[in-house]
């Protein structure tokens, strides 16, 4: 069994950025980002809802499960690679608290966490696997469905961040970077991309090199967030001048 699992974990067809199985993903994703919320808020009762959220939610997390129990299988899980401390992973380990117990507070840090960086991630994938191995479809779940979630719960849970939560991820990222350098120096790691930039090209190639790019990226997670909010900044404008013409009549 261990040696199968091995060999189809790294038996894979090349993954290369902006080819037709990369197209392929961003169309798919993009369209159950507009229709499923779409769908659900217009045709569907609470209770359905609910399950197509719940749903989203535990598929996210049950990949991330399978993906390190296959990892596990194949005997290649490491300590110093696997645990949950990218803030990806951590992110699709915890959306379930969002997608089925409507955890408010947890949605306020994963709104911010997940836009930006789910984003980066989908247009320049840190993937080596392509269609249709699990590894694939794994990573596709673990961005893109993301922003899935996180829209699914704005539109058809109502739930919505409020700026002061910005500061609020920003000291949770924080916490989150201060855990995955301890455990970076316990075990060898380098969870976080903490103590070395990724293999594959990302934004971090542009804030010059170690450790100067950490205290740079700092300001990237925050211009991140903020363009986050500016959706709700929009609407809140609009609601605004809504409500004074009202009062004016």
């Amino acid at each position: 069994m261990q040696n199968w699992v091995y060999d189809y974990m790294n038996d894979t067809i090349p993954f290369y950025q902006w080819s037709l199985s990369h197209f392929m993903a961003l169309g798919v994703s993009l369209l159950a980002i507009i229709f499923i919320p779409w769908y659900s808020k217009k045709y569907l009762s609470v209770k359905q809802q609910d399950i197509v959220g719940s749903t989203i939610g535990i598929t996210i997390t049950l990949s991330l499960l399978i993906w390190n129990l296959l990892n596990y299988m194949s005997g290649t899980y490491s300590l110093q690679e696997d645990l949950p401390l990218q803030l990806c992973r951590f992110s699709n380990l915890t959306i379930f608290v969002v997608m089925v117990w409507k955890k408010q507070w947890w949605f306020e840090l994963l709104y911010f966490w997940s836009l930006g960086g789910m984003l980066q991630a989908s247009i320049t994938p840190d993937l080596q696997e392509n269609f249709p191995h699990f590894l694939y479809i794994r990573y596709w779940i673990g961005h893109t469905g993301m922003i899935l979630a996180i829209v699914y719960a704005c539109v058809v849970y109502g739930m919505r961040p409020k700026a002061r939560d910005i500061v609020k991820a920003m000291i949770g990222i924080n916490v989150f970077l201060v855990i995955a350098a301890i455990v970076n120096y316990l075990l060898d790691a380098n969870y976080f991309w903490i103590c070395g930039k990724p293999p594959s090209a990302s934004i971090l190639d542009y804030l010059g090199p170690w450790p100067y790019y950490v205290f740079f990226a700092e300001f990237v997670a925050l211009a991140n967030f903020v363009a986050a909010y500016i959706p709700w900044w929009i609407i809140d404008a609009i609601d605004k001048k809504e409500l004074a013409s009202k009062n004016n009549e």
